[in-house]
C-alpha cells in the first residue's frame, strides 16, 4: 500500500507540474501576444498606418507571424502589402539586458512595395541623439517573390518595376548612434530578380531579363536600352536632334563590387565589368534642327558625376555598332558598321587619380582591321586627351553605301595601312597621319545619286595622289589641326580629326617634303 501511495503522489506531482507549466506557458503566451499587439499599436511611428488580417505567436520559439499585412505612410510615399511576415528567434535576454532587439530571421513572403516620389522641402539637420538607443540585430533577412514599383511624382506612371525578387541578407545591424555615415552594417547577401523595367525619360527605357548578384560577383541576362518609339514616330515628337537607340547586351558580368558613402557622396566600386555580345544601333534624323547645347567631353562628364565611381576594368567582347543618318527625306540611310568589336577600358573613375585608358579593335564594314587607343584624365580641367589608331587592309568600296547616302560620293581603291595620332582638349586638337594606299579615287555623284558628276570628280582628284607610291615612297604623311564644335560629341571630334588627316595626307604636300624646306 505505501508503494502505491508513493506512485500516486508522484503522478499527482507530475500532473500538477505539467498543469503548472501549461499554465505558465499559457499565461506567458497570452502576455507575449498582448505585448506584441501593444507594440504594433504603440511602437510603430505615428505617420505609418498598419493593418493585418491575422497574428500568431509562439513564446517558446520567440516567433511572431503576421498575415495579410498592409502599411503606408501619411504622405502616401510608401505602400507595402505582404502576404506573410515571419519573425523567428526573438532574443529575450538581449532585449532585457542590453536593450537590443535580436532576431534570428525576418522573412517577407510576396511583399509588394509601391513608392511614389514626393516634393520635399529640405529639413534642418538634427543633432544625433546621444541618449540610449535600441539596436536591431537580424542574423538573416529574406524576401521571397517580392515586387517593387516606383511611380513618378503625382502620377500612376511607373518609373521602375522589378518582379520576382528573391533576396537574402546576413548579419544586419542597425544602430543610428554609430559614427559611420550609414546607420547599418551587413554581411553576405544574394539577390535574384526576374524582369526589371526602368523608364529613363520621355524617349528611352531600360529592361533587364534577369539579375543574379552576391557580394563577390553578379550576372545580368539580356540587358536592353531602347527608344520607346519607332524612328519615324520619334522624329515627330522631337524639336531638336535626338538619337534613336537600340542596344542589346546578351550578358553582363560583374566582379567584386561594393556600395557605400564617401565624404557625404554615394560611392560605387567595381573590380571588373564584362559586356558580352553587345549590339548597338544608333539612328539620327539630321532633318531635325541641331541640338546646340554644350556636349561634355568624357573628362568633364565623369568629373561632374554626383557620386564617387571607380571601375578598375571594363571588357567588351564580340560587339557590333551600326550608325545611320537621314540627310534627305527621300533617301534611305545606309549604315556605318563596326563588327567583331573587342575593347578594354581601365581605371574608369570620377574622383580618383590616373589616366582612363581605352583600347578597341574591330572590323570596319566587316573588312578592314581598325584599332583605336585613347586616354584622358577626368581631373584635367582643360579636358586633355590623346588618341592613336590604325586601319589595315581596307577595301574602300565597302564603305560606298554609307558615303553614297551621307556624302553623295563614292571611292575606289584600297587603304593598305593608315596610322593617326592626335591630341587635344576642350577647344582644339592637332595630329599627324601616315598612309599607304593604292589607286584611291573619289567619285562625286550627281544630286539624284544615279550617276557620277564627272566635272566635280575631276576637280577633286586633281589634287589627290592616287597612290602613296607616286612620290617614290611607300607612305604619304600629313598633319592637321581641328577646332572643336562644342555642340557636338567626342566622336564627331574624332571624325573631324580623321577626315582632316585624310585630306591633308592625300591632297597636301607630303610631310617629308615640308620638313625639307
Amino acid at each position: 500500500m505505501p508503494k502505491n501511495n508513493n506512485t500516486s503522489n508522484q503522478r499527482r506531482i507530475l500532473l500538477g507540474s505539467i498543469v503548472l507549466l501549461l499554465g505558465i506557458w499559457g499565461t506567458a503566451q497570452l502576455l507575449f501576444t498582448k505585448k506584441v499587439k501593444q507594440a504594433l499599436k504603440t511602437k510603430i511611428p505615428q505617420e505609418i498606418t498598419l493593418h493585418y488580417d491575422k497574428l500568431s505567436t509562439n513564446v517558446l520559439l520567440g516567433k511572431i507571424q503576421l498575415q495579410g499585412v498592409s502599411a503606408k505612410d501619411s504622405s502616401n510615399t510608401l505602400e507595402l502589402a505582404v502576404k506573410e511576415i515571419t519573425l523567428s528567434g526573438l532574443g529575450y535576454l538581449a532585449l532585457l539586458t542590453k536593450d537590443k532587439v535580436a532576431i534570428s530571421e525576418l522573412h517577407l513572403e510576396e511583399p509588394v512595395f509601391n513608392y511614389r516620389k514626393k516634393d520635399k522641402k529640405p529639413l534642418p539637420k538634427k543633432k544625433k541623439d546621444t541618449g540610449p538607443s535600441t539596436q536591431l540585430e537580424i542574423d538573416k533577412f529574406t524576401i521571397t517573390k517580392g515586387e517593387l514599383k516606383q511611380f513618378r511624382k503625382a502620377s500612376d506612371s511607373i518609373q521602375l518595376h522589378i518582379e520576382g525578387i528573391d533576396f537574402s541578407l546576413a548579419d544586419l545591424l542597425m544602430d543610428d548612434t554609430a559614427a559611420q555615415e550609414l546607420p547599418f552594417t551587413y554581411g553576405a547577401y544574394e539577390l535574384k530578380t526576374q524582369q526589371l523595367y526602368c523608364d529613363l525619360g520621355p524617349f528611352e527605357f531600360l529592361r533587364l531579363q534577369q539579375i543574379q548578384l552576391n557580394a563577390d560577383e553578379g550576372q545580368i541576362h539580356r540587358l536592353e536600352l531602347k527608344s520607346k518609339y519607332s524612328q519615324e514616330e520619334l522624329s515627330k515628337k522631337l524639336r531638336v536632334e535626338h538619337d534613336h537607340y537600340d542596344l542589346t547586351i546578351d550578358t553582363v558580368r560583374l566582379k567584386q563590387f561594393s556600395f557605400g558613402h564617401s565624404d557625404g557622396l554615394p560611392k560605387f566600386r567595381l573590380a571588373q565589368l564584362q559586356l558580352e555580345q553587345p549590339i548597338f544601333r544608333v539612328y539620327r534624323d539630321k532633318l531635325l534642327p541641331d541640338d546646340t547645347t554644350h556636349k561634355k567631353l568624357y573628362n568633364q562628364a565623369l568629373r561632374d558625376l554626383d557620386f564617387d565611381l571607380q571601375v578598375d576594368s571594363i571588357g567588351i567582347s564580340d560587339g557590333t555598332i551600326t550608325y545611320e543618318e537621314r540627310l534627305e527625306e527621300k533617301v534611305d540611310p545606309e549604315s556605318l558598321r563596326f563588327t567583331q568589336l573587342d575593347a578594354t577600358i581601365s581605371n574608369l573613375h570620377s574622383r580618383g587619380s590616373g589616366m582612363v585608358t581605352v583600347s578597341t579593335k574591330s572590323r570596319l564594314m566587316g573588312d578592314g582591321h581598325l584599332t583605336l587607343d585613347w586616354s584622358f584624365d577626368p581631373q584635367s580641367k582643360s579636358n586633355d586627351f590623346l588618341a592613336t589608331g590604325n586601319l589595315m587592309q581596307f577595301n574602300s568600296q565597302k564603305i560606298n553605301p554609307f558615303l553614297k547616302t551621307n556624302l553623295g560620293a563614292e571611292v575606289k581603291g584600297s587603304i593598305d595601312e593608315m596610322y593617326f595620332t592626335f591630341s587635344g582638349n576642350e577647344v582644339e586638337s592637332q595630329g599627324d597621319m601616315k598612309m599607304a594606299y593604292d589607286q584611291f579615287e573619289f567619285m562625286v555623284l550627281k544630286k539624284d545619286r544615279l550617276g557620277v558628276n564627272k566635272l566635280l570628280t575631276a576637280v577633286v582628284n586633281i589634287f589627290a595622289k592616287k597612290s602613296s607610291k607616286e612620290d617614290g615612297d611607300k607612305y604619304r604623311l600629313g598633319e592637321f589641326k581641328v577646332k572643336r564644335r562644342t555642340d557636338k560629341s567626342f566622336f564627331n571630334y574624332l571624325w573631324l580629326n580623321v577626315r582632316n588627316g585624310l585630306v591633308d595626307t592625300m591632297t597636301g604636300k607630303d610631310k617629308k617634303q615640308k620638313n625639307k624646306k
